[in-house]
């Protein structure tokens, strides 16, 4: 699991609001679609017109053990 600091501004009551969260998810954020998707995210939780502002990795997955020969 990857855990992010998103930061993002949404309208609330036709003020533009900053908003800080710590945003889990299973894979990386890495290009504008895996962005536009986070977008659509915060959508479906209620936040009205969000724009992602930026977006900081927390911690990453942890490792995977692999066998060896």
């Amino acid at each position: 699991m990857y855990r992010y600091l998103l930061t993002f501004t949404h309208t609330t009551n036709g003020q533009t609001q900053f908003t800080a969260l710590d945003y889990p998810t299973a894979r990386p954020i890495s290009s504008v679609d895996d962005v536009q998707l986070v977008t659509l995210h915060l959508q479906t939780q209620g936040y009205n017109s969000p724009f992602v502002i930026a977006f900081s990795l927390f911690t990453d997955p942890a490792p995977t053990l692999q066998a060896t020969s």
